[in-house]
């Protein structure tokens, strides 16, 4: 259990810093380079099931049910992403970025104590 904790620590934070990384894709596509879209695209896959691996050891780990169901909660969003980026619901996608950056450092904040506990 005390490792399934620590690895939902460790995985909320790579997630996290995903999100960043795929906003600054989107920046650097936008303002400067519009071949990068193609590394904006091609980078959700490496990351965007991270968020079911979450919801799996928050059970195993046996976290309270604001971080499972905000672990599933992230998924779903990242299938809205999908959505969204390629129909005329184009102009929520910033938006659900920006909800997914939100609910990715909520589960980075609320998982810390994982990291420091000595058990």
């Amino acid at each position: 259990m005390k490792y399934c904790r620590l690895a939902f620590s460790i995985l909320a934070l790579v997630f996290l810093i995903c999100i960043v990384v795929q906003v600054f894709l989107a920046g650097m596509a936008l303002f400067g380079n519009s071949e990068v879209w193609k590394w904006h695209r091609s980078f959700v896959p490496m990351f965007g099931y991270i968020s079911v691996i979450l919801f799996i050891l928050g059970i195993i780990g046996k976290l309270n049910r604001k971080m499972i169901w905000g672990s599933l909660g992230l998924f779903v969003l990242i299938s809205f992403q999908y959505i969204t980026a390629l129909h005329i619901a184009g102009a929520i996608h910033p938006v659900l970025a920006l909800v997914l950056f939100w609910g990715a450092l909520a589960l980075v904040r609320g998982s810390y104590p994982f990291l420091t506990k000595r058990k």
